[in-house]
């Protein structure tokens, strides 16, 4: 039986999460704000957890219920068998979302009747309340109220996705790793030809694009129980294993050469040693270097560079002379290259 199933990410993302999603496996895919929804096996639910890039979350779609009133919210939620798909010591949190809908019902009280709800449940099936102690949770139970509808769903990502097992904090301002993966997306970068980043701050971009160079899925490194699915009843070890194992297996030495470089040395310092964390070390060239004196260091290749300036640290602009200037270097530097700039 196929689970229904969502990835969220930024609204700008969907097509992009949408065809990842689609080349995995996924069906009935469509999207939605800020989220795709799709349907797949059980298999392809782990396999989303461990190779989609560009996804925040994912959650598995339990049921869809009428949500006219509180009452009737209580009365058709206590109805999902919520002992069946958890342990009731496992540490769980209530979070609703609501559309714009004029009558909607005040998240509040939606999450309220959602907690009596489980409590009810599993008062009645197992005569034990459940933790639903919101801090250290596990699974989120969670709730998507729209047109006096109620979509309840398991929010299986433990932590959100971006978290990928191995970045080691140091840096004033860490770029996600899922938005360095929307970057290479956007610039439709397979790892078939060099990359560089030539502002790396601590590595982001330079690392997730090396994992696409050696077909690495971006939470290949996340321990064992990592994961909310890994603590449900039907979880399968096994087959967890297996996809895992596969992963593995189809990883393969890069074909081409990747670089870093920043102004900084401490940052370079911090990119190396992040790399070391993610078993990548010796596929990254890194170098202190200031980007107006780089050469390209090969005839064709990728270079994303995200600007360390402006709003991102909070203490200076982009002026237009450092635009001009960086537009002139690429022009008289890069020939033969394909840039994004962040």
């Amino acid at each position: 039986m196929d689970y229904q199933l969502y990835a969220t990410c930024p609204d700008e993302l969907t097509g992009l999460l949408a065809k990842e999603i689609t080349a995995l496996g996924g069906t009935d895919v469509h999207t939605a704000y800020r989220v795709v929804y799709f349907s797949g096996s059980q298999e392809l639910f782990y396999k989303a957890h461990l190779h989609l890039r560009l996804a925040s979350r994912i959650g598995r779609i339990l049921k869809e219920i009428p949500a006219q009133s509180p009452t009737i919210i209580f009365d058709k939620a206590k109805k999902i068998r919520f002992d069946q798909l958890f342990p009731p010591k496992l540490p769980i949190s209530i979070n609703v979302v609501a559309s714009n809908d004029q009558a909607k019902i005040e998240n509040h009280l939606i999450g309220s009747k959602l907690r009596e709800a489980i409590n009810d449940c599993f008062q009645h099936h197992l005569k034990t309340a459940p933790n639903q102690s919101s801090r250290d949770a596990v699974i989120g139970v969670n709730g998507y109220y729209h047109n006096k509808r109620l979509m309840v769903s398991l929010d299986t990502s433990f932590e959100s996705l971006h978290k990928r097992g191995f970045r080691i904090e140091g840096h004033p301002a860490p770029l996600k790793e899922t938005l360095a993966a929307a970057l290479l997306a956007v610039c439709e970068y397979d790892g078939s030809i060099p990359f560089f980043d030539p502002m790396a701050g601590s590595g982001t971009i330079a690392i997730e694009a090396a994992m696409i160079a050696i077909s690495r899925p971006p939470l290949m490194l996340r321990k064992n129980g990592g994961f909310g699915f890994e603590y449900l009843h039907d979880f399968d070890p096994q087959l967890w294993q297996m996809i895992r194992d596969q992963a593995r297996a189809a990883e393969h030495p890069a074909q081409v050469e990747i670089y870093a470089s920043d102004i900084e040395p401490e940052f370079i310092k911090l990119a190396r040693k992040t790399a070391a964390n993610a078993q990548l070390e010796n596929m990254i060239r890194f170098e202190a270097k200031d980007f107006f004196k780089t050469e390209k260091p090969a005839e064709r290749g990728l270079l994303i560079a995200n600007i360390p300036y402006g709003v991102r640290l909070g203490d200076k602009e982009v002026s237009p002379e450092f635009l001009r200037a960086l537009g002139d270097h690429l022009k008289n530097h890069f020939k033969g290259w394909r840039c994004g700039i962040l």
